[in-house]
């Protein structure tokens, strides 16, 4: 019998032909996940991690136990803090922040898991911290869709709202949440303020899927499984006249091209939409892209989408000490208080001193920013060493995902947790990143702006969210 793996469901067993008899053929299940899935340790390699642990639920469903049947959502009360600074900053430069975080695969799926799936998930607890988790951020006064009417309600046949082996949404389910955001939009000044234009979306064949569980089975098990086929579509505008985008799209991969996320919400919200997600990027990395470039700090958008498949990296203080400073982009706009122009070499270089030329300033934690150049704008990786007037020191390493634009700049705020704020910044060495033996580098520290509690931009919002 030959398995016909990674291309159909059902391995067959074909009879000859030749003699009296017609075809007759057999078939047994194909793909089911092997043994060695279940192995935790199989899971620290850096490209399986985030598949830990996989198992096999009905009609060839993939789930991962951590992800997918998690019952914990949200933040602790300093990324809570962090968030909504973030949003009090886009607001100071006029811009609404509406944040997607739909429902996990097991929240909206739970039917197709194997009565011992579902005993050792509590659906109860997952749905009430996730509901929770939406209401905490809109006490943010952050405007965030309500996916509350999906869960439970049963999909529709051949559209489910995720791929059966994929993270990512289908098509159907990225259409459901632009529904979604221009429900919570509906009734909003901001809305109304916005350049009408009328989208259609039609469908464009099929899109077939090898979702990233699968993969990751694969690679465990070596046995492969089929792709899963969804109608695709495209979303064109009607009409020849040309009307500028006011809103703004930054996601993960479920924002981009192939499952028409943008395309959908220029149809439901009526007006164009310019995606700048990456495709790799992250909703975190694709974000401090996207503000430190002129896209944002000439043309700031009305409307920010900001897609999250979890907020989990919205809990990293890293994360908001780099989204902080590329805000205001750096120290462009401002005169900076020490700065340098370097060349790079191995080891460690000095390119920041508090104390040249006898003048040595109060720079405090919680009132500066550091805007670093490379001369390199393929440069995606930072290492760094602050050293404060006590002696006590910070390394820090930021890195981006390769396939987003840094432009080789890296802007971020001097560290102001616990007692951080109150030390004086005394030096900062630079390592060189991978590559060239000398780099030049531009260096500069300066003050921050001031974030204040700017109320929210709409004047019509939904009660008793």
């Amino acid at each position: 019998m030959n398995t016909l793996h990674g291309f159909a469901a059902l391995c067959l067993l074909s009879v000859p032909t030749w003699g009296q008899a017609q075809p007759q053929y057999t078939a047994e299940a194909c793909c089911q996940l092997c043994p060695q899935a279940a192995q935790a340790t199989l899971y620290e390699q850096p490209e399986l991690k985030n598949y830990a642990t996989l198992v096999e639920a009905q009609d060839q469903w993939l789930f991962r136990t951590q992800s997918d049947f998690r019952t914990d959502f949200g933040l602790d009360e300093s990324g809570y803090k962090a968030l909504k600074r973030l949003r009090d900053g886009l607001a100071q430069r006029g811009v609404e922040l509406v944040l997607v975080l739909p429902p996990s695969r097991g929240l909206l799926h739970a039917d197709r898991l194997t009565p011992l799936e579902l005993a050792n998930f509590d659906q109860a607890k997952a749905r009430q911290n996730y509901l929770q988790t939406l209401d905490r951020v809109r006490d943010l006064r952050i405007l965030v869709p309500d996916f509350t009417s999906l869960l439970g309600a049963p999909q529709p046949t051949g559209q489910p709202f995720y791929f059966k082996g994929d993270h990512n949404w289908t098509p159907y389910g990225a259409e459901r949440s632009a529904q979604l955001v221009a429900q919570t939009l509906s009734g909003n000044d901001v809305l109304k303020a916005l350049p009408h234009q009328v989208f259609a979306s039609q469908p464009v064949g099929l899109l077939g899927r090898s979702g990233t569980l699968q993969k990751a089975a694969a690679q465990i098990c070596g046995n492969g499984y089929a792709a899963q086929f969804v109608t695709r579509y495209q979303t064109r505008a009607q009409g020849d006249a040309k009307v500028p985008a006011k809103v703004v799209l930054i996601g993960t991969s479920a924002s981009g091209e192939a499952f028409n996320f943008a395309g959908f919400l220029e149809q439901y919200l009526q007006t164009p939409v310019s995606n700048f997600s990456v495709p790799g990027g992250g909703y975190d990395d694709s974000l401090i892209a996207y503000l430190l470039g002129d896209d944002f700090q000439k043309r700031p958008p009305t409307v920010l989408v900001w897609e999250t498949d979890n907020l989990d990296n919205l809990g990293k203080s890293s994360f908001y000490r780099q989204a902080m400073a590329a805000l205001s982009d750096g120290c462009d706009n401002q005169a900076p208080l020490l700065k340098s122009l370097s060349t790079l070499h191995s080891g460690r270089n000095q390119v920041l001193f508090n104390g040249g030329g006898g003048n040595v300033y109060p720079i405090k934690g919680n009132r500066y920013q550091v805007d670093l150049k490379f001369a390199d704008p393929a440069v995606h990786l930072m290492s760094a060493t602050l050293t404060y007037m006590n002696g006590r020191q910070e390394n820090i390493s930021l890195s981006r995902s390769p396939t987003v634009n840094t432009q080789g700049r890296f802007a971020f705020e001097l560290r102001a947790d616990a007692d951080w704020d109150e030390l004086t910044f005394l030096s900062m060495d630079v390592q060189p990143p991978p590559g060239p033996t000398s780099m030049e580098l531009s260096a500069r520290l300066c003050a921050k702006p001031v974030i204040s509690a700017t109320p929210s931009l709409r004047t019509a919002q939904t009660e008793g969210h």
